[in-house]
């Protein structure tokens, strides 16, 4: 090699990795967590308002139960259906705005709670159950509000046909066993305010205790077969319930089942209704709630697992 080639060879640079090429992604991950703000803000932007609607129609629906003002079902509903519009547009954008589902704690609690206030909705065109707004959407606004505030990632993995399934039913079965806890809850105070010869306040606005009683074991019954057809498409997919945290969340569950079997069984045989039904109610809504509620909590927020 000539002298010439050496001194152009050695004139040639390098390259030479180094701290400078180590920052080059970090544009993209500021950009990153701006989009997270960005889409946190505008989660805040769609929850705030829909708790506000959710909370004038309870209200609203308040006065009419205590008879402090008329009746004014469109407003009631109007507000109602407005937050859920509102509360949807805030699910799109904390669940499903990234690049996998968000399935943390208190997102699946909002998601439960919009579900609950769109079968509510969906319920007041042929069943008396707009009072049942006046407990529901209070706690719909809090979990939606928590959700936004809190903003925690939980993704969610992919999952396959089976289980995907099983979490929509799930979702739905305990979104209609709340419904029927805060029926059965109106149910125990106007039997209780009945035995006590009051017929004026919540018993005047409340319908017959035949029908809410009717009411509250067709919740019931729907959500057996929402949640017993969760268990036959869930539990196959299952293969250790330790490893995959599920020993809890299956065992609750099973025990909320059950008292919920008891309870329809009662009703068949022995004509179980009014205060016995209402406890029987609470007490497997309970269950089911430590199912999965509970276990999520301890996993995700003091465990810090996933």
């Amino acid at each position: 090699m000539t002298q010439t080639h050496k001194n152009s060879a050695r004139s040639i640079p390098r390259h030479r990795p180094g701290p400078k090429h180590a920052l080059l992604p970090m544009p993209a991950l500021c950009e990153t967590a701006a989009l997270d703000r960005r889409s946190g803000m505008s989660g805040l932007v769609a929850a705030v308002p829909a708790a506000g609607f959710y909370l004038w129609a309870a209200y609203r629906q308040w006065q009419t139960l205590s008879g402090q003002a008329p009746a004014n079902r469109s407003q009631v509903l109007t507000g109602t259906m407005v937050g859920a519009l509102l509360h949807l547009v805030y699910l799109g954008l904390a669940m499903l705005g990234q690049p996998q589902i968000n399935f943390a704690l208190f997102e699946v609690g909002s998601l439960i709670a919009w579900v609950v206030v769109l079968l509510l909705l969906f319920s007041s065109w042929r069943k008396p159950v707009d009072n049942l707004l006046v407990g529901l959407l209070p706690i719909a606004s809090l979990l939606l509000l928590i959700a936004a505030i809190t903003d925690v990632q939980a993704p969610l993995p992919e999952l396959s046909y089976a289980l995907t399934w099983h979490i929509l039913l799930s979702i739905l079965a305990y979104s209609v066993f709340s419904i029927a806890a805060v029926q059965s809850i109106l149910l125990w105070l106007q039997d209780r305010a009945l035995k006590a010869r009051q017929t004026r306040g919540l018993v005047q606005a409340l319908p017959s205790l035949q029908t809410m009683d009717a009411l509250l074991f067709e919740m019931i019954w729907l959500g057996m077969l929402l949640l017993t057809a969760a268990f036959a498409i869930g539990l196959p997919v299952v293969w250790d319930l330790k490893a995959q945290h599920l020993l809890h969340k299956v065992a609750f569950a099973s025990i909320g089942w059950l008292v919920f079997a008891t309870l329809l069984f009662g009703r068949y045989r022995f004509g179980w209704r009014g205060i016995i039904a209402s406890r029987w109610t609470l007490t497997g809504t309970a269950f089911l709630i430590l199912s999965y509620m509970g276990t999520k909590f301890v996993l995700e927020l003091l465990l810090q697992q996933p």
